[in-house]
């Protein structure tokens, strides 16, 4: 059984997703420490009720990052073949960390990525007039959403969509592909050597595509 570890920040509905699957035998995955950044955060409260502890490591109260990154190191302490699952979490991962877990971090980024890196995609979704939206699963390395991209799964925008329309069309769209990717990993069908992404056992040239 594989060993993971879930950060997030906000309202946690990736990570909820994932305990949910792993609670319900779905996915079969020992959690080792699920750990939010934000004190207040909304999704606290509904992982708890599957029975995990949430360890609270509140940012705002630590001004220095790398007092900061240093303690969350100490938390989670991974072994070289544990995974770090990020779930909405608002902060820089340190190279440190990256090379501690192998490079086997995995992020779910809200865009069609290599397009729209960073915050607000929905909003430059919408800007942009773009036919198609989607959600993107990859490893994480020091460049911000630049790392080898494992999967894909895209909606269409509508005319009459906007901002908060097209993010909740989206977000079951991002719960079902961190799941497969999920799925994929428990069976050693998707691996990173070298910052190339293997799946069973060939470099992926391009992101798997789920819709």
């Amino acid at each position: 059984m594989k060993t993971i570890s879930i950060l997030f920040s906000g309202r946690g509905s990736n990570a909820e997703s994932i305990v949910s699957l792993i609670h319900s035998k779905k996915l079969n995955f020992y959690i080792k420490k699920i750990i939010c950044n934000n004190k207040n955060a909304s999704g606290i409260e509904k992982i708890k009720k599957y029975g995990y502890e949430i360890e609270i490591i509140d940012s705002n109260l630590i001004n220095d990052t790398i007092n900061y990154n240093n303690i969350l190191k100490e938390k989670l302490l991974p072994k070289s073949s544990e995974y770090l699952l990020l779930c909405g979490y608002m902060m820089i991962i340190p190279s440190k960390l990256i090379q501690l877990f192998n490079g086997n971090i995995i992020n779910i980024h809200p865009s069609l990525l290599p397009k729209y890196k960073g915050l607000n995609t929905h909003e430059k979704v919408i800007t942009n007039k773009d036919k198609y939206h989607g959600c993107t699963t990859h490893f994480v390395n020091n460049a911000l959403d630049c790392g080898p991209m494992i999967a894909q799964s895209k909606i269409e925008v509508d005319s009459s969509d906007n901002k908060e329309s097209v993010a909740k069309k989206l977000l079951p769209k991002e719960h079902q592909l961190f799941y497969k990717t999920l799925e994929m990993i428990e069976n050693e069908e998707i691996k990173l050597v070298d910052d190339k992404v293997y799946y069973k056992n060939k470099i992926l040239t391009s992101p798997l595509n789920f819709n």
